[in-house]
């Protein structure tokens, strides 16, 4: 996808193409963020991540930083959720982003991980944030530079600023199922949606109740790995029939499809979106919460 193609996107800005960084990689106020995760399907179906940190040691844009999302996002006394603003706060100026900071976040499997940390940098109020379109993937094949050696960046001084209209809890997601006017939608891959499979040992299988099933996997190009264009995703939505200024709530399995989704919901003009970023690691473990396999009946 060129650049041209994303100018199709309400709001393009939310987009860094790969010549695009290339260009910008000495200046000042830009800071690249590694997110890349190791993903492995286990033998049941459920999957299993790990750091991709050993990938960033062994090539990474230049200048980038890594940020382990299993870990260095993920709160230590509530793993299923965002970690709290005073450490993010820390983790920002680690690696050197600052209020003025553009950040362009990374992965290798065309964002649906960087977004991640795309979602936590709004939510902690920094609108100055950019997925690469098409990852390393990308990058790789524009033919531009990589290294080993890791930069030290100059300590950032970030502030967070919550910014509550981004993310929901599980009692926002129970009041949305009698709200027909708040759509949930669920990111994960049909056969977890439809609770032919476990996404994570020992959680109850299938979706919120009443919820769409847009899956984060179909709103990229397998080949290229780049967000399709702006016709093939309003073809994806058209089932959920959202308009721009209605609030929807997505979730997945941990929070990481679901930023993506919500990204690209953002990249669509379609703002008021919010995250159930403990997703299915918390609702799939309440026996109190209601379930719902299967496809939804016709209304």
């Amino acid at each position: 996808m060129t650049s041209a193609s994303a100018s199709n996107y309400p709001n393009a800005h939310y987009l860094a193409e790969p010549d695009w960084l290339s260009s910008h990689l000495d200046d000042d106020e830009v800071r690249v963020i590694d997110a890349r995760v190791d993903l492995r399907v286990q033998a049941d179906g459920s999957l299993e991540t790990l750091s991709g940190r050993d990938d960033f040691l062994t090539a990474h844009i230049p200048g980038a930083q890594f940020v382990d999302l299993n870990t260095d996002l993920a709160d230590p006394q509530t793993p299923t959720h965002i970690i709290g603003p005073e450490a993010f706060e820390a983790l920002m100026g680690r690696v050197g982003i600052g209020p003025q900071s553009t950040v362009v976040v990374y992965d290798d499997r065309g964002g649906t991980w960087a977004a991640r940390l795309w979602w936590a940098l709004r939510y902690y109020g920094h609108d100055r944030a950019k997925i690469l379109n098409g990852g390393m993937s990308a990058w790789r094949a524009a033919g531009h530079e990589l290294q080993s050696e890791v930069a030290t960046p100059a300590p950032g001084e970030f502030s967070a600023t919550v910014q509550p209209q981004f993310r929901v809890k599980k009692e926002d997601v129970l009041a949305a199922i009698e709200a027909p006017e708040t759509p949930i939608v669920d990111a994960l891959p049909a056969t977890y949606y439809l609770g032919e499979a476990g996404l994570y040992p020992g959680l109850r299988m299938g979706h919120v109740p009443g919820a769409f099933n847009v899956s984060t996997e179909d709103l990229i190009d397998p080949d290229t790995l780049h967000i399709k264009p702006m016709d093939a995703l309003q073809a994806l939505w058209q089932d959920v029939n959202l308009t721009p200024d209605q609030r929807v709530i997505t979730y997945c399995g941990g929070g990481v499809y679901a930023a993506f989704t919500l990204f690209i919901l953002a990249l669509m003009g379609h703002e008021k979106a919010a995250l159930y970023d403990a997703s299915w690691m918390e609702w799939g473990a309440d026996d109190s919460l209601p379930v719902e396999t299967g496809k939804p009946a016709a209304p």
